[in-house]
């Protein structure tokens, strides 16, 4: 062969290594945390503690500021993700549990709590678009969209591998006495639980829960590496990652993660527990926090290790979010930690702290590095962007969202929402933003802030600004529908 075709084909092979990439389809993992507000991170603004890795996931991605949850709370958030609908449309709208009988509370008696209500079968999800589009699903963490034994679980859903929690009230403690299993490869034919026999021989309250050893964060971040161990380049794959840090109870290993914060976030707040319903006690919680998200930091620079040795990463999109805004249950301290940051209000809340979140994307070669967006959207949004991202072209008609694609690219032009709607029945709050305007309903009574001038919602202006609020409660009422599960109270029109 000659010196000039040598040189040739040598010119033409990085070309056909650049078009066979662009020909496969990106793989998508999902990071969601629970209940970790907006002002958590580092690269949003924590000055307590670092969290290096995911500041690192932001300078390599882009860093968006004005992104939303689908709701205050963890069940009806995930439903907006995963049906592509708001929770003015979507069936689960609320943490509605389902139980199997009278709840007692024995020594390792588990919770009488077996779910929430299930996601409407006639309604897609993200895991069936993508295993219908032919990839790899997986789900590791918290479910919460259906109960044991119910029409929606992970194995009736599209979902090829799943550990963790079926019922997301389980997850309020760390060291439980099951996790749920199911994987299609290994041949399980339905959701099975695993006994933790380490955690059984212990009490699920009380000094004994101290000497329980297999930690559920651990246990389901092992899981999760182990499958993304498994994928392979030219194999797409969906993956969800619900991690359940650092929604309380504020527990972990006393490990040198914790070490390294105790006694050093002072005055040290004790949690004295609230059994048997929920919560063991603390003498340390700002320390559990930190040393929490700091797990959560290290378990996100593992996964990005892991995709780099396995060649991953330029083809994979990797999103870091939270489910929505910070608790203050288990012993949490929104005001030391600042959790809300320059927000007002808490999880349950629809004020901006409740439900706007952190929310970070790498995509390498199409996502500018350290670059930024404040485009307003909401976890309904990511179905359509995910659908686009993949080349799935029967993305549901039922979805509320628009993609986001020509944002995270900078290529094309990016739809724009005239407004996103929230509602949540347990606090009876409604709330729409349109552009600066943000209209919250507190059981029935309107509010109206502007977030341009005023982002941390402290001057009501709906006596002095009638017309805009009547049009906002307009879209209230177009967006609407009745739920005899999660019943609302609508403002008045006039």
């Amino acid at each position: 062969m000659s010196y000039d075709l040598h040189l040739r084909l040598a010119t033409l092979l990085p070309l056909f290594a650049a078009t066979a990439a662009a020909r496969q389809r990106p793989n998508i993992l999902y990071i969601m945390c629970d209940d970790m507000g907006y002002g958590d991170l580092s690269c949003y603004g924590q000055k307590h503690f670092r969290t290096p890795n995911i500041d690192r996931l932001a300078a390599q991605g882009m860093r968006m500021t004005s992104a939303y949850a689908g709701s205050p709370v963890s069940a009806p958030s995930r439903a907006c993700l995963m049906t592509g609908q708001h929770s003015g449309h979507t069936h689960v709208r609320g943490n509605k549990e389902h139980w199997s009988g009278q709840v007692t509370y024995g020594q390792n008696a588990d919770f009488a709590v077996v779910g929430q209500e299930p996601y409407d079968p006639a309604v897609p999800i993200l895991p069936e678009l993508f295993k219908g589009a032919g990839y790899r699903t997986a789900l590791f963490g918290k479910w919460a969209g259906g109960y044991e034994g119910s029409i929606s679980t992970p194995d009736r859903r599209g979902i090829d591998e799943f550990y963790g929690y079926i019922c997301q009230f389980q997850a309020h403690l760390y060291f439980p006495n099951f996790l749920n299993r199911y994987s299609r490869s290994r041949g399980d034919t339905a959701v099975v639980r695993e006994v933790l026999e380490q955690n059984i021989q212990h009490a699920m309250f009380g000094p004994d829960y101290d000497r329980r050893r297999q930690y559920s964060a651990d246990l389901i971040h092992q899981r999760a590496m182990a499958w993304l161990r498994e994928q392979r380049t030219g194999e797409p794959f969906f993956g969800i990652l619900t991690y359940t840090l650092p929604h309380a109870e504020l527990r972990q290993p006393d490990d040198s993660l914790l070490q390294a914060f105790r006694g050093r976030l002072l005055p040290e707040r004790t949690f004295r527990g609230n059994n048997p319903s929920r919560y063991n006690p603390t003498p340390e919680a700002h320390a559990q926090f930190a040393a929490m998200i700091t797990r959560l930091d290290a378990y996100v620079g593992e996964i990005m290790q892991l995709l780099d040795e396995r060649g991953l990463a330029d083809n994979t999109v990797l999103i870091f979010t939270s489910d929505n805004g910070p608790h203050e249950e288990g012993g949490a301290d929104p005001a030391f930690f600042n959790h809300d940051g320059k927000f007002r209000g808490l999880k349950r809340s629809t004020y901006e702290g409740g439900i706007r979140v952190p929310f970070i994307v790498r995509w390498p070669g199409r996502i500018r590095p350290g670059s930024e967006s404040d485009l307003p959207f909401a976890f309904y949004d990511l179905m359509p962007t995910f659908c686009d991202i993949a080349r799935i072209k029967k993305a549901p008609t039922s979805t509320d969202g628009i993609s986001l694609k020509p944002t995270l690219t900078g290529r094309g032009r990016q739809r724009l929402h005239d407004h996103l709607y929230w509602e949540f029945h347990e606090t009876d709050m409604l709330a729409v933003r349109r552009g600066q305007w943000k209209l919250v309903v507190k059981r029935g009574k309107a509010e109206l802030y502007d977030l341009g001038t005023d982002p941390h919602e402290d001057n009501d202006l709906a006596a002095e600004q009638p017309d805009i609020v009547r049009k906002l409660i307009d879209i209230v009422y177009d967006e609407h529908t009745d739920s005899p599960l999660f019943p609302i109270t609508l403002p008045p029109k006039d």
